[in-house]
């Protein structure tokens, strides 16, 4: 455990590691991480290297009580949706360009896990200092979600992973802002009062509207976009 400011309640308490994405949505096997200095800081010893995480993709970020609550409410639902994004590929052998993938699943349940993830890479603070964005989270029933946030998925199939917390970029001509995470065979993608950096994702922002526990069935229809590049928006 480590000390500091929980990134969902902002208390100053221990710590505990966060799987991002939850370990029973297949982050349960040793992987090699690059931080910023791994990656852009050229002037670093460290620039090109990476670090083994024996405990699987993930940080210490939320207390206790937070990674419980939300590991208990939403954990396992997450889960389930990605196991049947897997199932369906297991069944088609193949990935299209674009994917048309019927789900069983909990979408408030699922967005909020998503949102999690999202305040977990955050060590900027700014999602944290929104006490709109946390309530949605940490009140299981809460389905207002401000405005301001637009979530987005995608297909993709990729040996590197992203995790990148809140960045400012100029994205065709505007200035954006953007957060992103990839682990297979979904990329995340939060939108900060900014559009997508690409128009094929699919917008699922409006999984808000349904209740707690709610079940839903949908075919989905999610583009795969390949994200070998290392930067943020970038597919090549």
């Amino acid at each position: 455990m480590k000390i500091g400011n929980c990134h969902l309640c902002g208390e100053l308490k221990k710590l505990t590691f966060e799987h991002i994405p939850p370990k029973s949505a297949f982050n349960d096997k040793p992987i090699l991480i690059q931080n910023y200095e791994h990656l852009f800081d050229k002037k670093s010893y460290l620039y090109g290297k990476s670090f083994r995480s024996n405990n699987g993709s993930g940080s210490y970020c939320f207390c206790e009580s937070c990674n419980n609550n939300t590991g208990t409410w939403y954990a396992n639902d997450f889960s389930n949706f990605v196991k049947q994004a897997y199932v369906h590929f297991e069944k088609s052998s193949r990935v299209s360009k674009l994917n048309l993938i019927e789900f069983n699943y909990k979408p408030l349940n699922v967005l909020k896990q998503i949102l999690t993830m999202f305040l977990a890479i955050d060590h900027s603070g700014y999602l944290r200092d929104d006490k709109n964005l946390v309530e949605f989270i940490l009140e299981k029933e809460n389905k207002s979600l401000p405005d301001k946030y637009q979530i987005y998925l995608y297909i993709t199939i990729s040996k590197h992973k992203r995790l990148f917390g809140i960045q400012w970029n100029n994205f065709n001509g505007t200035f954006n802002a953007h957060s992103e995470i990839t682990f297979n065979p979904f990329g995340y993608l939060l939108a900060i009062d900014s559009p997508p950096p690409i128009e094929t994702m699919t917008n699922i922002t409006q999984f808000k509207d349904y209740n707690f526990n709610e079940n839903a069935h949908f075919i989905i229809p999610l583009f795969y976009l390949k994200t070998d590049d290392k930067f943020l928006g970038q597919y090549n």
